[in-house]
């Protein structure tokens, strides 16, 4: 099975799987400082961060 990869230009990311219907619970990850990937727990689905996007370190 190929790995489900997705790009992102944001510091944290919603994933539910392949869908409301279909998929698991809707949880929010966030990307660790000087981090570029994130794993999705339940599908396993990566995100992984835009070459050049930055995380804003705030609060």
């Amino acid at each position: 099975m190929a790995k489900d990869v997705i790009t992102v230009n944001s510091a944290t990311v919603a994933c539910e799987g392949s869908g409301p219907d279909s998929g698991h619970p809707k949880i929010y990850l966030t990307f660790k400082a000087g981090g570029s990937e994130v794993v999705c727990p339940y599908c396993s689905r990566t995100f992984v961060l835009a070459e050049g996007a930055k995380i804003a370190h705030g609060h």
